[in-house]
């Protein structure tokens, strides 16, 4: 059970007060749920009975249950290949199916259930966000997912301008800050274990004012407090390591939306692009220069 991803579609469905007790939580996730129910009301400004009946609606009968359900969350998003390496053993020695079999099963089975993770009005939100010319994109990624980021941050560019990927050394990361505002998207892709510095990157940029979207796998990066999309995708897998592939997916799914909402612009943009595409691979600047240069 994913208790972060619960509340948050749980929210509109909420009393005011708890709606107060469950923003308290996803600012604080997990930390807030694992304090006594005494100090998580207090800490909320709500009475331990919103705190109880909140954790009723999320499916919990006792409060012990939700705080295991939190401690379960927190082992499964830090969880390293080199402790799924037993697992996974096990597991191989247990079926006869291929690895390529039941890596093909899972993936499609993944990507049949993004319409479930994904609610459709957040996605054509970020979407359009993307496709807004009036504002900048920025992108970030970790380790790995900083790739994903660069592809679809070359993928935008084609039919958009103003598209920056932050990259470099963490110590440069503030100079992109400077030129972010009210008018900034930045998408972040964080996946477990997450990175500290991406989740005070994403931290800062909205402080600043930019409009955040994350794509983040089930667990949820703890950069979501600060993002105001939130789009989740599953990472396991049989290897024993997690896999982008569905993420990859997603965020290729965005880039699509986004040029199906490009107008006349972003058309012209792209021919221009085709164009000179073209005329570099045949030579045809290189001719137009001689000839310059003989009149």
């Amino acid at each position: 059970m994913n208790v972060l991803e619960d509340l948050r579609r749980a929210l509109p469905e909420l009393s005011s007060r708890e709606a107060r007790a469950a923003r308290h939580l996803i600012a604080n996730y997990p930390m807030a749920g694992l304090t006594t129910v005494a100090e998580f009301a207090e800490q909320s400004g709500v009475s331990t009975a919103t705190v109880l009946r909140l954790v009723k609606r999320l499916g919990f009968p006792v409060y012990a249950e939700f705080q295991e359900a939190l401690r379960s969350h927190i082992e499964e998003s830090l969880q390293s290949p080199l402790l799924r390496f037993g697992e996974r053993k096990v597991r191989d020695e247990a079926t006869d199916k291929s690895y390529l079999a039941r890596t093909s099963d899972r993936m499609a089975e993944y990507f049949s259930s993004l319409p479930d993770l994904i609610p459709e009005k957040e996605f054509d939100r970020a979407a359009a966000l993307l496709a807004d010319p009036k504002r900048d994109i920025h992108l970030l990624g970790g380790r790995y997912s900083s790739h994903v980021a660069r592809y679809m941050g070359d993928l935008l560019s084609a039919i958009r301008g103003r598209v920056h990927p932050v990259s470099g050394q963490t110590q440069t990361w503030p100079q992109f800050l400077l030129d972010m505002g009210r008018g900034s998207v930045l998408v972040v892709l964080d996946v477990r274990r997450y990175q500290d510095d991406v989740v005070q990157f994403t931290h800062a940029a909205s402080r600043r004012g930019a409009t955040v979207i994350l794509l983040t796998d089930v667990w949820q990066s703890p950069a979501a407090r600060s993002a105001d999309l939130v789009l989740t995708f599953p990472v396991e897998s049989p290897s024993i390591f997690d896999v982008l592939t569905v993420g990859m997916g997603v965020a290729e799914a965005l880039v699509g939306a986004a040029a199906s909402k490009a107008d006349t612009a972003g058309r012209t943009r792209f021919e221009t692009l085709e164009d000179l595409r073209t005329r570099l691979a045949d030579g045809t600047f290189g001719q137009e220069r001689a000839k310059s240069k003989r009149k």
